[in-house]
């Protein structure tokens, strides 16, 4: 005999029900109810998930003349020890996108001393850039205007850039965003 059985509860078989105990109506509602609720929690806990498992770039790292993919790949590559191939899944583009972009990055000579981080920085999740129908700049400038609530003379001196630049990228963001 096997001393060491592994016991578990097969969620498959296992059923929460308080139909029996409760008259046919009421059961059947309170069953439903609790169906409900743990969809529910299970989407809780896969969003609680992702946001914790979806890396936070800082802001600081945007503060360049490079293009923001560019400091982006870089950033994920040399900082986050990441393949190119893992980058441009998570960028959802394709790999030779992502290595050119690299290669560009290293011929203007981005500096890594510019990835410092901040205590309590800005942070923009690396997923809000899968976003393929803007562009980079253009998921940042909206992120930081849109979550941050931040000024786009604010978002400027972030980055580096002329508050109307700012404000013509998020005016693009905007107008492709409109519903047609």
């Amino acid at each position: 005999m096997n001393k060491h059985k592994v016991t578990y509860i097969d969620s498959n078989k296992t059923r929460i029900s308080l139909a029996p105990a409760l008259p046919n109506r009421l059961g059947q509602d309170i069953d439903r109810l609790i169906k409900e609720k743990f969809i529910l929690f299970e989407q809780e806990i896969r969003q609680v998930f992702e946001r914790n498992n979806d890396p936070q770039i800082p802001i600081s790292v945007f503060r360049s003349k490079s293009s923001t993919l560019e400091i982006l790949v870089k950033y994920l590559h040399e900082v986050e020890n990441r393949k190119f191939a893992d980058i441009a899944l998570l960028l959802q583009r394709d790999p030779r996108t992502i290595w050119h972009a690299y290669k560009r990055s290293v011929n203007k000579k981005v500096v890594l001393s510019l990835f410092t981080i901040e205590k309590n920085q800005i942070t923009i999740p690396l997923s809000q850039f899968a976003q393929r129908i803007f562009s980079p700049l253009e998921v940042l400038v909206s992120y930081l205007r849109e979550q941050y609530k931040l000024s786009f003379t604010e978002i400027a001196r972030l980055l580096s850039l002329s508050p109307k630049t700012i404000w013509t990228v998020y005016h693009r963001y905007q107008h492709k965003n409109a519903p047609k």
